[in-house]
């Protein structure tokens, strides 16, 4: 095995430093001829089109963004060395993504600084909140192909989407397929893993200006594990369409689900490393947007999760638990013209339902009521101004307002500002749990915080620019933490936390000026975070955030044919100065609707840790091959 990784390092490295010269001008003999090809211009690198985004619940063409967004588009879900949402993500600053099992086992995801909790996870723009705890809220029951593009959030999101967007917010986007679509791909690599995956769809026209757009996929991953007891065994299968009926009427909707079956070596507690898990999430909406004389939106949803979780894998019956939950929302918005501006108006309701063996049984209700007013006093100058009041039948009514601005102060420099307060309400696991090593505690109150921010962008011919400042005042912050090794982990409030910040975020888009180098992304977010609290009391998760963390990705592609993306991140952790290195590389080949790829996840084999006790894996290689059946027999 040790041999094979060597020549895949080798290959790797030859790949990205000896290229012949005969063969680069073939390169760009092959690059002019792709030019003009309709399929392969689309796989170009431009700058971001201007797409409406999670900023805000109002149109918004792009020109003059008011918060800090980053989207991730599907071509670079593509390109990367990414099998999961979780390794996407891992690979933006910003976003920390700390993992406990790898491949979509189990992640927690933050922004700036945050906890898992605070950040809210959407699919389509519908919550994906898991009233139990936030470690569900990545049981995404999409595959990578079921995806558009990922929009990114940094800073709160309380305004527009309520409590559990205390720090941001991500909203996954399915993808409608225009062209027909059938895509078959398998996959292996080293500790046993293997996957197989059927992924397609096609617009479907049904006659009087109709059109149906579908999409479906199946996937099902294993491994044997990458040390002792974390193998898994996850399968994921989802579908969905959408009508498109004239330019007044659509109707979409989506079914979802995936299974999880693993091994959680130190999950929980390090004392127990036969730990095991298994999780089962649905997930089913359906959106309505018609045009009455003002444009309405009406969407349904219902999410359940059941977590099945034994302490000890080779002996249940020492202690176990069953959670099941299920979640209902309706949501209806409307937005209005006149000469004041734009505004947004809308409210949703929500059930959380939960029957637990050790949490007990339990519901709350919620109701929330939002608006957001849009105004340009002046041509180039936006001023947008909201709130979101909740209302749970827990904690009575918690209020979100906020405000942005924006200021195109050229065709290439925008300037922006906003200040908002967020909130967040307390999982069931918080108020409830309790087993050997845990202990919940009732009494704990929602988090609240303050957040103020100034930034800008800069675009002009291949590059883009954003850096914005910021910072949180937060208070009664909720944390697991306890005073010495052996003592239990006990939830309570944090007294205040005060976060100062920075993000900086770089792309150049070199295709048309290098021959191989297509683009350089680059970003860097550095955390200084002040806590008010008790001396040497040890934090399970507020106090490990991250204080530096930079990311570099570099796509290239060789001879007009192969692409080659390398991503490179650094991160530093808080308080303990743990830092680490890694490099991840994919090389890709496709035509005629045929497709090869090798890739290395932390391929300078990186000893770290996202938590103590439980290592990351070292260098991963893996390999595929995937065919679209719709091409080749187009």
């Amino acid at each position: 095995m040790k041999t094979l990784q060597r020549f895949f390092c080798v290959a790797f490295t030859v790949w990205s430093v000896y290229i012949p010269h005969e063969i680069l001008a073939q390169s760009k003999e092959n690059q002019s001829k792709e030019n003009q090809s309709k399929d392969s211009t689309a796989k170009k690198y431009t700058l971001p089109q201007e797409v409406t985004v999670t900023g805000s619940r109002l149109p918004d063409d792009g020109k003059n963004p008011r918060r800090t967004l980053v989207v991730v588009q599907r071509i670079d879900i593509e390109r990367s060395a990414a099998r999961s949402v979780e390794e996407v993500l891992r690979n933006l600053a910003g976003v920390d993504v700390r993992q406990r099992g790898p491949l979509g086992v189990q992640a927690d995801i933050s922004i700036r600084g945050g906890t898992f909790e605070q950040t809210l996870i959407m699919i389509d723009g519908v919550k994906m909140l898991d009233p139990q705890t936030g470690h569900h809220a990545m049981n995404i029951p999409l595959t990578l192909d079921d995806i558009e593009r990922i929009e990114v959030l940094k800073g709160p999101g309380s305004r527009q989407y309520g409590p559990n967007a205390f720090n941001g917010a991500i909203n996954i986007i399915t993808r409608r397929h225009t062209r027909s679509s059938a895509r078959v791909q398998v996959m292996g690599g080293e500790f046993g893993l293997w996957e197989g995956s059927l992924a397609g769809g096609a617009p479907l026209t049904l006659g009087e200006g109709a059109t149906l757009l579908t999409r479906a996929s199946f996937q099902h991953r294993r491994s044997a594990g990458y040390r002792p007891n974390t193998d898994f065994d996850i399968t994921t299968a989802s579908g969905g369409a959408q009508l498109l009926a004239g330019e007044k009427f659509s109707l979409d909707w989506s079914l979802n689900y995936v299974s999880k079956n693993f091994g959680g070596n130190g999950f929980y507690a390090l004392s127990f490393p036969t730990q095991y898990e298994e999780t089962r999430t649905l997930f089913a909406n359906l959106t309505a947007n018609m045009d009455v004389g003002i444009p309405i939106r009406l969407t349904a949803a219902w999410r359940r999760n059941n977590d099945y979780f034994i302490l000890r894998r080779e002996n249940p019956a020492f202690y176990q638990n069953f959670h099941t939950s299920n979640t209902l929302s309706v949501e209806a918005q409307t937005t209005l013209t006149s000469l004041l501006g734009k505004t947004a108006l809308g409210s949703e309701y929500a059930a959380d339902l939960l029957e637990s063996t050790n949490l007990g049984n339990r519901q709350r209700t919620r109701l929330s009521i939002f608006a957001e007013h849009q105004i340009k006093p002046v041509e180039n100058l936006t001023l947008e101004i909201g709130a979101t009041a909740l209302w749970n039948s827990d904690w009575g009514w918690n209020l979100a307002p906020g405000a942005d601005i924006g200021w195109q102060v050229s065709e290439s420099l925008t300037l922006r500002g906003s200040v908002a307060q967020s909130f967040r309400i307390p999982s069931y696991t918080e108020l409830f749990y309790n087993d050997r090593v845990t202990r919940s505690n009732p009494l704990v109150q929602p988090e609240r915080a303050w957040t103020f921010e100034i930034g800008g962008r800069w675009r002009e011919g291949i590059a883009e620019v954003q850096a914005s400042v910021f910072r949180r005042d937060a208070v009664q912050l909720i944390d697991y933490v306890r005073q010495s090794t052996t003592a239990l982990w006990q939830a309570q409030n944090l007294s205040a936390a005060v976060t100062n910040g920075a993000d900086f975020h770089l792309t150049l888009t070199t295709r048309d000026m290098m021959t191989i180098l297509e683009r350089i992304t680059a970003s860097y977010t550095y955390l200084d975070p002040n806590f008010s609290v008790e001396p040497g009391l040890q934090s399970r998760y507020v106090l490990e955030q991250l204080r530096h963390q930079a990311a570099l990705v570099l796509d290239l592609r060789w001879f007009g044919l192969i692409t080659n993306q390398w991503r490179f991140r650094y991160e530093q952790r808080l308080n303990t100065n743990r830092d680490a290195a890694f490099v991840d590389v994919r090389l890709g080949w496709a035509g005629s609707g045929f497709e090869l790829y090798a890739e290395a996840t932390n391929l300078l084999n990186t000893e770290a840790f996202d938590f103590i006790g439980l290592p990351l894996p070292g260098r991963w290689l893996r390999a595929g091959a995937a065919v679209n059946l719709a091409e080749v027999f187009r």
